[in-house]
């Protein structure tokens, strides 16, 4: 029986075995909403316009994909090393203020 045991615990075991029984619990009792909500989602994501052309092959495919990913990349970059300026600029004009 120690082969039941989760954590060492059977106190473990008994709120995992809790736990999960609620979550069948409510998966049977909102299985309506739960399965409503997922055909909307299904609908929504029909609607959606993906970031690369299926009619393409290879990496022609992906353009749009890999030119978005890079003006994102660059951005975070340069955003990255404004930041780290202005920070490094106003830690010296501080540091010079507090030696007064």
């Amino acid at each position: 029986m120690e082969a039941w045991k989760i954590g060492g615990s059977w106190l473990w075991t008994a709120v995992v075995g809790g736990l999960s029984l609620a979550a069948v619990f409510l998966l049977f009792r909102y299985r309506a909403a739960i399965s409503r909500f997922l055909g909307e989602v299904r609908g929504e994501l029909a609607k959606c316009s993906w970031p690369w052309d299926p009619t393409e092959t290879g990496v022609k495919k992906y353009r749009e994909l890999i030119d978005s990913t890079a003006v994102v990349a660059t951005t975070t970059l340069v955003l990255a090393a404004y930041t780290s300026g202005f920070d490094f600029l106003i830690t010296r004009v501080v540091g010079w203020l507090v030696k007064f």
